[in-house]
């Protein structure tokens, strides 16, 4: 058995005060759902994985999907929100039972499987994440994962030596960069 690729994501836009509110899967009001443009996010995301792994295609389609869980000390419910409707699509279920601070269980997790991964994570917890796998010598990895960037992915792809990591634009939405 061999270890998976892995795609972590950040969680898609969240509300910002006086520029945009974010609302919940009901559409109500709330500051821990998703603006708008996160809703959107989150639907191509969606799709884009649905389709991952054509021929050519430089990503890999998940064959499972996990994302941050909330906890009483952390009630923001984006990295679900975002995540739930890319496991539908694919058929799969949503796993949502480690949570910020479980970097490491996640990380033994999902590498004890040979599955391929996506990961939906709170933004501030991605370095560590990536971190607490078997990386490959001089793999640099950004002590932040950017403030203003909602539009990369994170791909660690195993090797003989170890994890590597790349950091790529996702290009899913009008204003996205191209660039990481």
């Amino acid at each position: 058995m061999g270890q998976p690729v892995v795609i972590i994501v950040r969680h898609a836009e969240k509300p910002e005060p006086g520029v945009a509110d974010g609302v919940d899967h009901k559409g109500h009001p709330t500051g821990h759902g998703l603006t708008p443009r996160g809703w959107s996010r989150a639907g191509a995301l969606a799709a884009r994985m649905a389709y991952a792994g054509a021929a050519g295609d430089t990503l890999i389609r998940p064959d499972r999907v996990y994302a941050t869980a909330t906890d009483p000390h952390h009630e923001s419910d984006r990295p679900r929100l975002t995540a739930h409707g890319i496991a539908k699509r694919l058929d799969l279920d949503m796993l949502d039972h480690l949570g910020r601070g479980d970097e490491g269980k996640l990380a033994r997790e999902i590498i004890a499987d040979d599955a391929p991964t996506l990961v939906v994570w709170d933004h501030g917890h991605i370095p560590a994440l990536t971190r607490e796998f078997p990386l490959a010598s001089g793999v640099d990895v950004p002590d932040a994962w950017p403030e203003d960037r909602f539009d990369l992915y994170w791909i660690l792809t195993p090797g003989n030596a170890g994890y590597t990591l790349a950091i790529v634009p996702q290009e899913l939405l009008a204003g996205d960069s191209r660039t990481a």
